[in-house]
């Protein structure tokens, strides 16, 4: 009876044990792949607009597949702008742009600080322009379906850390794998109106399982 007894206990402190690593191993595995990112850089098309642009995207993975809502806009040079035109940004307010909505769906490949993205899928765009007929400018506004595609590289922590606050000075909480992100994103549209444009990311999120 004795053999039995130590036979339970054994069996029980083993089974403790896996039950403990397979709850750490899950609780380590067990956020979301979720970010977002902001994004300044420069784009646009040959013939209409061409100038600032700025985007902004929400992001979910699993396991490979990458799922991405996007939004870009356009902005040229305003060079009616008059004292405004000093200033960085209200130059660009008032002249010829293309704003874009986009869902798009990609693969995501994952190393140790850094991924590797490339996505493409459908958006509506509008496009905001000015031409002059017989002297006078005329704005037109013109909608149209596309095909956004995207190629982004990004650099993150590689393993959990402590959020730092004071300029990244002091560290506070537990570590966590909640963290920010950099990177560069080349992308573009292909419709009745192609744009191309380059960019950097600024995100923050969830971006790999910790």
């Amino acid at each position: 009876m004795k053999k039995h007894y130590n036979f339970i206990l054994v069996f029980f402190c083993v089974s403790l044990c896996l039950a403990q690593n397979v709850e750490e191993s899950a609780r380590s595995e067990s956020n979301p792949i979720i970010y977002g990112n902001f994004m300044i850089g420069v784009g646009g098309s040959s013939n209409e607009v061409s100038g600032l642009t700025l985007g902004f995207d929400v992001n979910y993975q699993i396991n490979k597949d990458l799922f991405t809502f996007r939004t870009t806009y356009i902005a040229e040079e305003n060079r009616e702008a008059g004292f405004a035109a000093i200033l960085i940004f209200p130059r660009y307010t008032g002249g010829d742009s293309m704003n874009e909505f986009a869902l798009l769906y990609g693969k995501r490949f994952v190393f140790s600080g850094s991924a590797l993205s490339l996505s493409a899928g459908l958006s509506t765009n509008l496009l905001k322009y000015s031409h002059y007929v017989d002297g006078d400018k005329i704005r037109f506004r013109k909608s149209h379906m596309a095909i956004p595609f995207e190629l982004n590289f990004n650099i993150f922590k590689a393993r959990k850390k402590r959020i730092r606050v004071f300029y990244g000075i002091i560290p506070v909480g537990q570590p966590t794998s909640f963290g920010r992100s950099f990177g560069v994103k080349l992308f573009g549209s292909l419709g009745e109106v192609n744009y191309f444009g380059l960019g950097l990311n600024f995100g923050f999120g969830w971006h790999k399982k910790y």
